[in-house]
């Protein structure tokens, strides 16, 4: 249970530590900001001016949790405990699903709400699927 904890902490560090890489790098001068509302650990980058591009826009707002996704992959892959395994697989899959939604969001397509139920549903169908992957494989 603490480890989940962990984790859960780290993937809005991850998500908008990645947001202001980006947003930094195509130019623009972000401001982070980190908060707790009991239950949700949350962040939130905020821009000094609106995204010049859709292509900025589709950067910026897929980095992400496509940066979170990438740095809990790293975590999984240098990780040996099977239970922290299979929570990064988890997370990993919850991150980049997100990233994907939003740069889909950030460019129109989808609203708000996919963003926090379908990364979700990824994480738990990929926590199945890793977990009957790591029983086969023996590791379990």
């Amino acid at each position: 249970m603490l480890l989940f904890l962990v984790f859960f902490a780290l993937s809005p560090i991850f998500r908008e530590t990645s947001h202001l890489l980006a947003a930094r790098a195509l130019g623009y001068n972000p401001d982070l900001f980190y908060g707790v509302k009991f239950p949700n650990i949350y962040g939130y980058t905020h821009l000094d001016r609106p995204c010049e591009s859709l292509l900025h826009t589709v950067l910026i707002f897929s980095a992400g949790g496509l940066g979170a996704g990438l740095v809990f992959l790293v975590l999984w892959a240098a990780i040996e405990d099977i239970v922290a395994k299979l929570l990064l697989s988890f997370f990993t899959f919850m991150q980049l699903s997100h990233g994907v939604l939003e740069a889909l969001y950030g460019g129109g397509v989808l609203g708000r709400e996919w963003l926090s139920t379908v990364p979700v549903l990824v994480g738990m169908v990929s926590l199945v699927v890793f977990r009957v992957v790591y029983g086969r494989l023996g590791w379990w």
